[in-house]
């Protein structure tokens, strides 16, 4: 007899396979690379891996023996999972607060409770009048730890949520991450009941919630890849210099709006002429300076004799991507007027660099800055 769980658990494992097949094709698109590989290992673990376990520990032509293992297994797999849902939404929140202590203290706990797991008679089966096996936890000390856990998990993840949202670039894209938190977390309230009550109704209701948030995930992953690219981290000024050291385009990130000279600092562009006649001609070129709260990046066309500089919370493999796709373009446009840049220069044919920036950094645009339909 072919069990009901077989439908949505075939369903998870095609869309974690699409949305693996998906991220990896668009990889570019999401950021640093430890956001396509913690995304990838969300829908491989959560989505194929604990699904197919999730579902066949309760399979009555099993051995009582295989399905019990099987059971246990789910459990490692489950806490691998959550971990790594967590690990994720921080990285996707505020990279800089990625440390190694959170999965040192999952791991901590995870020990402890596979230690527990595996003690003999921990958990005792039970097969029912409606084929399907049922866990009891004899152990209470295991039962403890493993809600224990998901409580953890749930709780780091709003701490970072609610901590973090006033900093969010883009308050709308915050509110769907918000959406996925409160899926994730009635994911793991219906899955903490099931292995509180092993109530058929709940492994049922788990598994349909976790289709629905699939397909939300999913979704958001398609159309908004933006949500995956560290929603507090911020790019403020952005700079484009002749090699002359004219200003020839200033935008603001922060405000929305070109900035003129006049509203630069002095010592600024003392210190920008500086780096660009010391370093625009030389192989060794300086391409970034760390500071206590911003990263300062350059980048030069040689060739072309101009240079950009870019002040962001810190760089990453979008922005590096963004800057080298604005400056080809840019040089593309503006290729004959930056080869007869002589005598008095008329920095107003540079203005086409706003639509550019729009482009080619729109996950770093404030909504309220982004042009009108």
């Amino acid at each position: 007899m072919i069990p009901i769980s077989i439908f949505p658990l075939i369903v998870s494992i095609v869309i974690s396979l699409i949305g693996i097949i998906y991220i990896h094709l668009n990889r570019e698109n999401y950021g640093t690379l430890l956001n396509v590989s913690l995304n990838i290992l969300l829908y491989l673990f959560f989505g194929i891996i604990f699904s197919i376990l999730y579902v066949l520990s309760a399979y009555t032509d099993l051995t009582i023996n295989t399905a019990l293992l099987i059971w246990k297994i789910s459990i490692i797999v489950w806490m691998i999972s959550v971990s790594i849902l967590s690990i994720l939404q921080i990285s996707v929140i505020k990279f800089k607060n990625l440390t190694p202590f959170p999965s040192i203290f999952y791991a901590l706990i995870g020990g402890f409770i596979i230690s527990q797991l595996y003690l003999s008679n921990s958990i005792e089966i039970v097969e029912g009048n409606d084929f399907h096996y049922y866990f009891v936890f004899n152990n209470w000390l295991l039962l403890f730890s493993l809600i224990t856990y998901n409580i953890i998990i749930v709780s780091i993840m709003w701490y970072n949520f609610g901590f973090n949202f006033s900093s969010f670039r883009d308050k709308k894209l915050g509110r769907n991450l918000g959406a996925l938190t409160i899926h994730f977390t009635l994911i793991i309230l219906v899955y903490s009941l099931h292995l509180i009550y092993q109530n058929i109704i709940l492994r049922y209701l788990y598994l349909i919630i976790y289709i629905i948030g699939s397909f939300i995930a999913t979704y958001n992953i398609f159309k908004r890849p933006t949500l995956f690219i560290e929603l507090t981290n911020k790019i403020f000024d952005f700079i484009i210099f002749h090699q002359s050291g004219i200003l020839l385009y200033s935008y603001n990130f922060e405000t929305g709006k070109e900035t003129d000279e006049s509203l630069l600092k002095g010592s600024i562009l003392i210190g920008i002429n500086h780096i660009l006649s010391n370093f625009i001609n030389k192989k060794d070129q300086l391409n970034l300076i760390k500071m206590k709260e911003r990263d300062i990046v350059f980048e030069y066309d040689n060739t072309h004799g101009y240079a950009i500089l870019l002040t962001t919370n810190h760089r990453n493999n979008f922005i590096e991507n963004a800057v080298s796709s604005f400056m080809d373009k840019f040089t593309k446009l503006n290729m004959e007027k930056l080869k007869n840049m002589k005598g008095l220069i008329d920095i107003s044919e540079f203005k086409n660099a706003k639509e550019l920036i729009l482009a080619n950094f729109d996950p770093y645009i404030f909504k309220e800055s982004k042009p009108m339909n």
